[in-house]
């Protein structure tokens, strides 16, 4: 078992050099209503903090779509942001946000599914992250079980009767380096062994002879990919106060 935490930029700027953890989950982003996302504005230099401070970290969207085509879409920007990573821990959907307390557990594991298994399908080890409440009362967790659950329980014990593979279990942690409160969390599964072995989050069969000019032109590709995803949010703000309304930064 390992302890770690999550973080996004509400967290602020992070002294990684000071944080003794087992691992981090840092948030890439949230997607939007129909498809796409916009980047955590810290996430390129939480990512690269991480690294640095041989932290183990994976990554999470915090998910607005509202139709599995959407989810699909949000999944390919996703896994575009982080094809110039290797990634030691899971990439997680953030399923949580209360428009789904009204959509129904049909829809809301159909969006679930459509965007696990597109980044699944991209070389990703897929997990879903909820709360137990949620997980027993609004998604269809028998059709989800393929991949791996991060379960938020705050109550000193998890109250979610299946299977998870990290737990989230509390939100007002402290670490040194971090300003505040930050989740912190329990994971019960050797996951970079898992990935590494499998070939996944970027462990490919030359993972372990990436040459020099390899990852210049790797870092290259990540800063660019970053720039569009930037241009491409900012015209989704814009289409979206026309036509549907705009989505506010999540809380998590």
């Amino acid at each position: 078992m390992k302890t770690g935490f999550d973080l996004s930029s509400h967290q602020g700027a992070v002294n990684w050099r000071k944080i003794e953890s087992g691992f981090a989950m840092i948030r890439a982003g949230w997607s939007w209503y129909q498809g796409g996302m916009n980047i955590d504005q810290r996430f390129t230099e939480n990512a690269a903090g991480a690294q640095a401070a041989g932290i183990p970290w994976g990554a999470y969207l915090y998910a607005y779509d509202q139709t599995p085509e959407a989810a699909a879409i949000s999944a390919g920007r996703l896994a575009d942001l982080l094809d110039s990573y290797r990634i030691p821990y899971p990439v997680a959907y953030d399923f949580e946000d209360g428009q789904y307390l009204t959509m129904g557990r049909e829809r809301n594991s159909a969006i679930c599914q459509a965007f696990l298994s597109t980044l699944q399908k991209r070389g990703y080890y897929a997990m879903l992250y909820t709360y137990t409440n949620f997980a027993k009362g609004y998604l269809e967790m028998e059709k989800l079980k393929a991949y791996d659950l991060w379960i938020a329980d705050y109550t000193g014990k998890v109250g979610w009767p299946g299977e998870y593979g990290i737990w989230q279990y509390t939100a007002g942690g402290n670490l040194s380096g971090i300003t505040g409160p930050v989740d912190l969390d329990r994971a019960y599964k050797d996951y970079p062994a898992i990935i590494q072995e499998a070939g996944l989050n970027g462990y490919g069969e030359h993972s372990g002879s990436c040459c020099q000019e390899a990852e210049v032109l790797r870092q290259e590709n990540a800063a660019l990919r970053d720039r569009l995803n930037q241009l491409e949010g900012k015209l989704a703000v814009i289409r979206e106060v026309v036509i549907d309304g705009t989505p506010s930064p999540a809380a998590g």
